[in-house]
């Protein structure tokens, strides 16, 4: 269910409306840059990302937004995600102006038409396009947004769409050996939509509110990490989960900006396969890292299962726990979410296993999700804690056929887990 939900946010979130075409906005950016939070190094940014992908957010700020005449400066809470990849910056800007070659470079995005350009400012009519086996969920939708081409950057502000108030801008930054550092800064009002559909997702699971920044940053670079890389993909042994190799001071800069933000840091993983009784199956796991203002023992009660009502009250219906041993219990969960006349019912069981008080590993093993397992750590920070949660959620072609729905949706794979991980972290603080 996250899934189907997360991944439908993130496409709204690009911008479905009935487009009224306008002119173009005078408007100086005021978008905080990708390096900000990291002492404005792009070799930091760098060798935490590698070859996978960093999200992390930014303090809030008053931004500058003339489409909102209400609150032409209102308070913005950024998100960034980055990338490295191994051609120069020259192609990456060369890619990332050629508006209309988004077609084919983004999934979705079925035609993208040039309205009015003056010097570095265009403005464009996207099309996006999605079938879904539920025809009330298809899109066939426009988007209007305003592009301005900067020194090393291209910001934009949404014209009209069902977020009618949001900025972004790209960054690209040259490193050595022909890589280059590329970054997505993005913030939308996610109280303010407009369109009927994304209302109707809102009001059903309102937690995807704090997914949706995370995920629509790595939907974006995860386009962008496929055009210029090929993805590497590692065999994990039974019981295994992958992990980030950072060292200590990386670790300690992730607190840092973490507890800056309020928010969580996460770095979405590189593929890898994971032995199952029929044979391998391709994972992605996200990793997210969350500093929190209590004490590790403080915090033990949420790697229960029974503590996850609190995470998605208006969704889970029930949970039932069964002990199996002194360090491990089944969980059965009964979750139902309703969208107008549409209400998607499903199971998942859950064991659990605990190898400290602070820690938990848990696996599905049975239900309607085949393919979710992951780890929560809560690892002491001095008197606060630092969260560690690393997960993975990918729904196969034997899921019940609402909740299949989702397989047709870009990414899938990566997605639910990313967005799982942002709503986790965030309830919890």
């Amino acid at each position: 269910m996250k899934a189907f939900y997360l991944n439908i946010g993130l496409v709204l979130l690009i911008g479905i409306s009935q487009i009224s075409f306008a002119k173009l906005v005078t408007w100086s950016d005021n978008i905080p840059s990708a390096l900000k939070p990291f002492d404005n190094n792009a070799q930091q940014i760098a060798a935490i990302a590698q070859d996978n992908i960093l999200i992390y957010a930014h303090p809030a700020t008053k931004t500058s937004l003339p489409t909102f005449s209400k609150q032409p400066q209102p308070i913005a809470k950024f998100s960034t995600a980055a990338i490295v990849v191994p051609v120069s910056s020259q192609e990456v800007a060369k890619t990332l102006s050629h508006y209309t070659q988004y077609v084919g470079l983004f999934p979705t995005l079925k035609s993208a038409k040039v309205i009015e350009t003056a010097g570095p400012v265009s403005q464009l009519k996207y099309r996006i396009s999605i079938p879904t086996p539920i025809p009330v969920l298809n899109f066939n939708e426009d988007v209007v947004m305003q592009h301005q081409i900067g020194q090393n950057s291209i910001s934009t502000m949404v014209i009209d769409g069902p977020i009618p108030y949001a900025l972004g801008k790209f960054e690209w930054f040259n490193l050595a050996d022909n890589k280059t550092l590329v970054t997505l800064t993005q913030w939308g009002d996610l109280n303010q939509p407009q369109g009927f559909l994304f209302k109707k997702i809102l009001n059903a699971f309102p937690e995807v509110k704090l997914a949706i920044p995370n995920g629509s940053s790595a939907f974006v670079l995860e386009a962008l990490k496929n055009k210029y890389t090929t993805k590497k993909v590692t065999a994990l042994n039974a019981g295994q989960l992958p992990s980030p190799q950072l060292n200590t001071a990386q670790i300690n800069k992730i607190v840092q900006v973490s507890a800056n933000a309020q928010q969580p840091v996460s770095i979405v993983l590189n593929p890898v396969t994971v032995p199952y009784t029929h044979g391998r199956e391709v994972l992605r796991f996200t990793t997210s890292y969350q500093y929190l203002n209590a004490t590790p023992q403080q915090l033990q009660r949420w790697t229960q299962p029974l503590s996850y009502k609190e995470i998605f009250p208006k969704q889970i219906k029930s949970i039932k726990t069964t002990a199996i041993n002194t360090q491990g219990q089944d969980a059965d969960f009964k979750v139902s979410v309703g969208l107008g006349v549409i209400s998607i019912p499903f199971d998942f069981k859950m064991r659990f296993s605990y190898p400290k008080a602070t820690e938990n590993n848990f696996y599905a093993n049975g239900g309607d999700l085949r393919y979710l397992k992951g780890q929560i750590q809560f690892l002491p920070q001095g008197n606060n804690t630092l969260l560690k949660m690393t997960t993975t959620i990918k729904i196969d072609e034997k899921a019940p056929f609402l909740l299949k729905a989702a397989r047709s949706l870009p990414y899938h794979e990566m997605l639910p887990a990313l967005g799982a991980n942002a709503i986790f972290a965030q309830k919890v603080k």
